[in-house]
C-alpha cells in the first residue's frame, strides 16, 4: 500500500497534516475526554459515569473510527494517546470547564483539532471558542458527524446547526440545532470503550431526556429542553440486558415525569426477570401513586434522588418548585412505608434563606431518616434561569468567575440575609452534623450496612474538603473583616463602639433599622452632616469633628436612582463628591449599599459590627431581629417533626 500524507481540513481553510508514516487507509483515531473537577464534591467517592463521550465513542466506533474514551474520574489520561489523536473531543461541566480549556489549549499546541461539547460550553461558546476550534452546542450526535464530514472536505461548515467555530479570524454561531426525537436511533453505550472501566457494578441508563419543570438554579431545561423524549421500552430493555449491571441508575432528568410510561417499564422490568438494584431521580409526586411505588418496590428499587431543594415555604416558591412543605413531608413517608432509602437533594442560600434555615434542614433530614442528603449551595449555573435573570445582567455581585468552583460547594455570590462566609460554612457545617456518628450509629443498629459505609465515606469526605478548601473559607471570611483589619492599621486599638452615620439617612427608614441593629450589639450611633433638610455636602466640618470620636463612618451608595429616591440619590451623590482628597487621616469608611438586592446591605452591616465583635451569630442575630423593617421577609424558626413550619416575625 502506497504511502502518503494525510490532511485534515479546518472551517479557517487551514489543514492539520497527519504523522508522518501514517497510512492513508489506517483508522483515524479519536480520543474523548472527560475532565474532573479539581475539587472534592458529593460524588467524588462514587462514580456515576455520564453517558456523553461514551455514547459519541460508541457511534465513532461504529463509524470505523479507531476511539479511546477517558473519564477522569474512572482513570488518569492517557496524554500519549491524547496527543496521537487525529481529532480529539472534550466534555465539560461548568466545574469542570478550567481543566477542559487547559486540555483544549494543550492539544491544539500539538497541532491537533479540539472539538468542545456539553453544558457549560453550549452556553459559553465565545469563551470556550478561545482553548477549541469547534464547539457544539446542545445535543451532538449529529453536528459531530457533520462536522467530521466537513473537516473532511465534504460539506460546508455554514450548514451545520448548533455548530460554533473560527472563520477569517472571527467566531462564528450557527443557529441552533432542533432537539432530537428518535432517541432509539443512538446506539447503546458502550462501557468497555472507557479506559480503566472493569466492573458493570453500576451504570447509568438514560431513558429519557428533557424536563417540564422549570426549577430557577436549573440549567437541564436550558440543554434539553422542556419536552420529555423517550426511547422505547423494548431499547431500554435491551440496553439492561446487555450490560446485565448490579446497580442501575437511570439517568433521566425526571425518571417519573411520564408515570404510566414508568410503570409500563418496570412491568416489563418485572416479566423479563431484569430487575437489578436502581435508583433514579424523582420529585415528590412520586410517592402519590401507590401503584407507581408498588413497581418500584418490585423491581427492586434501592434509592431515590429527590429534589426536596427546601423546607423553606419562601425558598421553595423562589425555585419555582410547586411543591409545599408538608407534601414534602407526606413524600419522605410513603417512600419509607414501602422501605425506599431517599436521597435528599436540597439547595441552600435563597434570597429567602438564612443560617438558620441551613441547620435546621439538616436536622429535618434527621428527624425524618433520610439515608442521605446533600446541601448545594445555589450556584448560577450558565444556561439557568436564575443566571440569565441575576448574574449575566449584573444584577447581582459574584464573587467569583473562576468556574472550577461552580460546583454547588462553594458560594460565589453574595446571598441577602447572610455573608458568603457564613452560607458556605453553614452548609457544610449542617451536612457534618447530618452525618454524625449518631447517623451512622443508627444505620449499624438497623443493620443497614450500606448507608452506613456511605455515611461514613461521606463524613470523611467532608473532612477532607474543609482540609483542602480552608484558604477558600478564610478568603471568605477576610472579605467580612476587612474594615476591622483597616480599623487597627489606623491604630485605635482602644474601640470607642461608636459609628459615624449622615444625618439624612439616620432621618430615612433605613437609618431606623440601622440604628436598631447597632443598638443590639451595643454600639453608639453618631450623626453628623447637618439636619436631614441639608444636601449633603456640609461635610467638612462634619468629618472634623468626628475625628478621634468614631472608630468608622458608614458611608451610603446608590448606584442608581429609583423611583421616589431621587432626593435621596441627590444627597449621597453630593456627599460622596464633598469628601477630601485626603483620607488617610479620617476614620475608616464602611460602604453601606442601599439600592442592591444581592446581600450588599446585610454584608455592609456586617462588616461594620465585625470591627467591634468576632462573634458573627451574634452579628446576625441582630439582624434578624431587625429583618422586618427592612424587607418583610419572614424567618423560618426550628420545624416540629409531627408539624408543619412554623413561620415567626422576629
Amino acid at each position: 500500500m502506497r504511502r502518503r500524507p494525510g490532511y485534515i481540513l479546518r472551517a479557517d481553510g487551514s489543514r492539520k497534516r497527519k504523522q508522518a508514516g501514517e497510512y492513508l487507509m489506517r483508522k483515524r483515531k479519536f480520543v474523548l475526554v472527560e475532565p474532573k473537577s479539581t475539587h472534592l464534591h458529593v460524588y467524588s467517592r462514587y462514580t456515576i459515569p455520564r453517558l456523553g463521550v461514551i455514547l459519541l465513542g460508541t457511534m465513532l466506533r461504529d463509524r470505523g473510527w479507531d476511539v479511546k474514551v477517558y473519564i477522569e474520574d474512572v482513570s488518569p489520561v492517557d496524554m500519549d494517546e491524547v496527543l496521537s489523536a487525529d481529532i480529539v473531543g472534550v466534555s465539560s461541566l461548568t466545574s469542570t470547564a478550567p481543566q477542559s480549556y487547559k486540555l483544549g489549549e494543550l492539544v491544539r499546541s500539538h497541532g491537533i483539532p479540539v472539538v468542545m461539547g456539553g453544558t457549560h460550553v453550549t452556553f459559553c461558546p465565545d469563551e470556550a471558542l478561545e482553548y477549541a476550534d469547534y464547539v457544539v452546542r446542545g445535543e451532538g450526535e449529529e453536528a459531530l458527524f457533520e462536522l467530521i464530514d466537513a473537516m473532511d472536505g465534504k460539506g460546508p461548515f455554514e450548514n451545520i446547526l448548533g455548530l460554533s467555530y473560527w472563520k477569517s479570524g472571527k467566531k462564528v454561531h450557527n443557529p441552533d440545532r432542533p432537539l432530537k426525537e428518535d432517541l432509539d436511533s443512538n446506539p447503546i453505550p458502550d462501557y468497555s470503550l472507557v479506559e480503566g472501566w472493569h466492573s458493570n457494578a453500576i451504570i447509568s441508563i438514560a431513558t429519557s431526556r428533557g424536563c417540564p419543570f422549570t426549577c430557577t438554579f436549573c440549567s437541564v431545561p436550558g440543554m434539553y429542553g422542556h419536552g420529555f423524549r423517550m426511547h422505547s421500552i423494548e431499547r431500554v430493555i435491551e440496553e439492561i440486558r446487555v450490560n446485565k449491571p448490579q446497580y442501575i441508575f437511570f439517568a433521566d432528568d425526571l425518571f417519573t415525569a411520564n408515570r404510566k410510561r414508568t410503570k409500563d417499564l418496570l412491568r416489563r422490568m418485572i416479566e423479563e426477570g431484569l430487575t437489578p438494584q436502581w435508583g433514579a431521580q424523582v420529585r415528590i409526586e412520586t410517592a402519590f401513586d401507590p401503584e407507581l411505588l408498588a413497581l418500584m418496590k418490585e423491581s427492586n428499587c434501592f434509592n431515590v434522588f429527590v429534589g426536596f431543594e427546601s423546607i423553606n415555604p419562601k425558598t421553595l416558591d423562589l425555585f419555582n418548585k410547586r411543591q409545599t412543605y408538608e407534601k414534602i413531608v407526606a413524600s419522605i413517608k410513603k417512600f419509607k412505608e414501602v422501605g425506599i432509602r431517599i436521597h435528599g437533594m436540597f439547595v441552600v442560600g435563597s434570597d429567602a434563606d438564612d443560617k438558620e434555615t441551613i441547620y435546621e434542614t439538616s436536622r429535618f433530614a434527621r428527624e425524618y431518616g433520610l439515608e442521605t442528603i446533600q446541601l448545594m449551595i445555589l450556584t448560577p449555573l450558565p444556561g439557568s434561569p436564575d443566571y440569565d435573570q441575576f448574574y449575566a445582567t449584573g444584577n447581582r455581585e459574584l464573587l467569583s468567575k473562576d468556574w472550577s468552583l461552580y460546583d454547588g460547594h462553594h458560594a460565589v455570590y453574595r446571598p441577602k440575609n447572610m455573608t458568603a462566609y457564613e452560607l458556605n460554612v453553614a452548609a457544610i457545617d449542617a451536612m457534618e452534623e447530618f452525618y454524625s456518628w449518631k447517623t451512622i450509629l443508627q444505620s449499624v443498629l438497623r443493620k443497614d450496612i450500606i448507608s452506613t459505609i456511605i455515611q461514613t465515606s461521606s463524613k470523611n469526605l467532608l473532612k477532607e474538603w474543609k482540609k483542602q478548601n480552608k484558604d477558600y473559607i478564610q478568603g471568605l471570611r477576610d472579605q467580612v473583616f476587612d474594615k476591622a483589619k483597616e480599623v487597627a492599621v489606623h491604630g485605635d486599638v482602644n474601640l470607642s463602639y461608636r459609628i459615624g452615620v449622615p444625618r439624612f439617612i439616620l432621618d430615612a427608614e433605613i437609618g431606623k433599622s440601622l440604628t436598631s441593629f447597632m443598638t443590639e450589639l451595643g454600639i453608639s450611633v453618631v450623626p453628623f452632616g447637618g439636619s436631614s433638610r441639608d444636601s449633603g455636602g456640609t461635610l467638612a466640618s462634619g468629618l472634623d469633628w468626628l475625628r478621634g470620636k468614631v472608630d468608622c463612618i458608614v458611608m451610603p451608595v446608590m448606584e442608581k436612582s429609583g423611583h421616589g429616591q431621587e432626593e435621596i440619590y441627590d444627597k449621597i451623590q453630593r456627599l460622596w463628591k464633598s469628601l477630601p482628597r485626603q483620607k488617610e487621616d479620617l476614620p475608616a469608611m464602611v460602604k453601606l449599599f442601599l439600592d442592591r438586592q444581592d446581600g450588599s446591605l446585610y454584608s455592609s452591616m456586617a462588616q461594620i459590627a465585625a470591627i467591634f465583635t468576632k462573634d458573627l451569630d451574634k452579628v446576625h442575630k441582630a439582624y434578624r431581629s431587625i429583618m422586618p423593617s427592612l424587607s418583610g421577609n419572614e424567618v423560618l424558626t426550628h420545624v416540629p417533626v409531627e408539624s408543619k413550619p412554623v413561620i415567626l416575625r422576629v
